[in-house]
């Protein structure tokens, strides 16, 4: 059986604690930040695209 390496447990078991929450938030705002870049282009797109109604007669605005 392999023998187990307690300094590398040791640095698991201090250094999980920080990288885990750090990992996380990261994730999250990078979620964040793709989302509102997708929405931004997305009114961009919708903003720069002609109305479908301008053609047509029966539409009353």
């Amino acid at each position: 059986m392999k023998k187990l390496n307690q300094f590398m447990i040791l640095q698991w078991l201090i250094f999980l604690p920080l990288i885990l929450p750090l990992s996380i938030a990261s994730g999250a705002l990078q979620g964040i930040k793709h989302a509102f870049l997708g929405l931004v282009d997305q009114i961009r797109n919708d903003i720069s695209s002609p109305l479908i109604h301008e053609d047509n007669q029966d539409f009353f605005a």
